[in-house]
């Protein structure tokens, strides 16, 4: 391999003269890292993807048009297309660092290996073959002049134009890749600001109709709080706890999505169409579908004509749980009827929304912890030592990561059971509730809570939700234990075996997942407890600070771990 060079601040190597074709050729630069930017040491900062290529064309000054990004990724398959002569100027300046010579060299190379594909599928089709599309990328289509002759045959062989066949068929939509599309890493943002903009139109409906701090008086002596500001449910929990989930499930994505085509390299696995990430988002569809019918139809539709439009166009509601909207019914003074429907329909059409993200977020965790079994147990698998150590340090990142994800959801279920707990409750305030729960406890006050005759709905969807994130949870954890666990180094821990400091880093990379299922056991247990005892706000409390500590925990991979402790021997 010749000696790395750094040109321009980037990784450089001369093309091999080997006599590749363009995929071989392309294939081997972007694993190899070929044009990205250099560490200290000369080498890489990681190979190619498509994403980081595109965008490294696209900042190419003389590149007016850029580069679409499915064009770059057509590259990376293992399919029929080659490269036109415009996209091998663009590609020859990045993996030539800019630098005339290197540029002038891999453009020289790439050419010739554009070449040699071209000839080999001539020479397939003098052999008898059916007639294979010309090699052509999808931005070759708008330059007709650099579209080669297709070869001369007879028209019973090929009957459809061999321009027609270089033009992908238009996409249909897709609701799984659409709904994946959202959680795209450059813009992580993207549906925090929609969840707070559309909360934030809610908060100031609440302050405009003036139920953001409304009291009712459900028995004598009882002056309750059930304004929208002191619903934690809306507040905290929707508009603090699900935009960091969303957040944390993109940039695990993208860390993702980016280390998938490297871990495929390095396993010697093919790059085969049915092996692209798109592909193995699509083959959920019917799952997006469902969540979607689910979020739509049934959060939205079923429950609000249920729990909010039949009660309030009736003024009668067999014991409902009295909420910020509800309270119309008891004090019609305050809302209107009309104005309480509008706002009840917005209120839910909001809430399908935002679960809507958030089973979306679920079942993508899930795609990737599966992804990532896959890839580890595909029978082409070439097991070896730089396989492992890629394996053991994504594994426990993105282990962490879901890990992180499901702390999130199971506390955002829990503010939503604790906020329906308080509205049956006799507390006339959700704080005077929780702290008179922990005195009681404790046997400072002696005067305990009592429930309502009210229906609390809520109490059910939260169960709902901590059961469906806690399944997901045990389903990646299942799968990506069972790839780490036969990851651990075998050689190192064999010629260290005598080593005390070997073991107990071991251990401690073991008892990381044990505290990740303790932790989210504790909250599984926390959660079910709400109301059930005098006390249970103390657990809570504990369950929140635990959550906030689990969040920040630093782990590093077991690959660094080992490696200290080679250094300490």
């Amino acid at each position: 391999m010749p000696k790395p060079l750094i040109k321009n601040g980037k990784f450089f190597q001369s093309p091999p003269k080997s006599g590749k074709t363009f995929k071989e050729l392309f294939i081997h630069a972007t694993t190899t890292g070929v044009g990205r930017p250099a560490n200290k040491d000369g080498y890489p900062i990681g190979p190619w993807t498509p994403e980081l290529l595109a965008d490294a064309i696209s900042q190419i000054d003389a590149n007016r048009k850029g580069v679409d990004l499915r064009t770059v990724q057509l590259w990376f398959e293992n399919n029929k297309r080659g490269i036109g002569p415009t996209n091998i100027r663009w590609l020859a300046m990045v993996f030539g660092c800019r630098d005339p010579e290197g540029t002038s060299e891999w453009q020289v190379e790439l050419s010739a290996s554009q070449s040699r594909l071209k000839a080999r599928r001539k020479q397939k089709e003098k052999a008898g073959g059916l007639g294979e599309q010309p090699a052509l990328d999808v931005n070759q289509a708008a330059e007709p002049q650099n579209v080669p002759h297709a070869p001369k045959l007879d028209q019973a062989a090929a009957p459809k134009a061999p321009d027609a066949e270089n033009v992908p068929p238009k996409q249909r939509f897709n609701l799984a890749r659409a709904s994946e599309a959202l959680f795209n890493g450059r813009s992580s943002l993207n549906l925090p600001v929609a969840i707070w903009t559309t909360g934030g139109v809610l908060w100031f409906l609440a302050f405009i109709f003036g139920v953001h701090s409304v009291t009712y008086n459900p028995v004598e002596g009882l002056d309750k709080e059930v304004g929208f500001y002191w619903s934690i449910s809306w507040t905290v929990g929707e508009m603090a706890v699900l935009p960091l989930f969303l957040i944390l499930v993109s940039e695990l994505l993208t860390f993702w999505k980016e280390e998938r085509l490297p871990s495929l390299a390095v396993t010697k696995t093919s790059i085969e169409a049915n092996n692209s990430w798109e592909q193995k988002v699509g083959s959920f569809s019917f799952s997006y579908w469902a969540i979607f019918i689910i979020c739509f139809l049934g959060i939205f539709f079923i429950q609000w004509y249920g729990i909010y439009l039949r009660p309030l166009l009736e003024s009668n509601s067999e014991n409902p749980m009295v909420d910020w909207i509800l309270v119309t019914i008891s004090r019609p003074e305050i809302m209107s009827i009309s104005e309480a429907i509008f706002v009840s329909m917005f209120a839910f059409l909001y809430s399908g929304m935002i679960y809507w993200f958030y089973f979306i977020g679920l079942l993508l965790l899930y795609t990737l912890a599966n992804d990532f079994y896959r890839i580890y147990i595909n029978p082409e698998l070439q097991p070896n030592e730089i396989y492992q150590r890629k394996m053991r340090a994504n594994g426990t990142k993105i282990m962490t990561g879901i890990f992180r994800c499901v702390v999130l959801g199971i506390l955002l279920a829990t503010c939503i059971k604790v906020n329906a707990a308080y509205l049956i409750s006799d507390g006339e305030t959700i704080l005077d509730w929780l702290i008179g729960d922990a005195l009681t406890a404790l046997g400072v006050n002696s005067d305990g809570w009592s429930w309502l005759e009210q229906n609390p709905s809520p109490f059910f969807t939260s169960f709902l939700l901590t059961f469906i994130t806690c399944f997901v949870f045990f389903a990646c954890f299942a799968q990506i234990y069972w790839v780490l666990d036969g990851c651990f180094p075998s050689k190192e821990g064999q010629s260290l075996k005598g080593n005390s400091q070997v073991q107990r880093l071991v251990s401690q990379v073991k008892a990381l997942w044990f505290k990740m299922v303790s932790v989210v056991v504790l909250l599984a247990v926390n959660f079910m407890v709400v109301g059930k005892f005098y006390g249970f706000s103390i657990l809570l409390f504990g369950s929140v600070v635990i959550s906030a500590y689990s969040l920040l925990w630093r782990t590093r991979a077991p690959e660094e771990k080992l490696k200290q402790a080679h250094e300490l021997n």
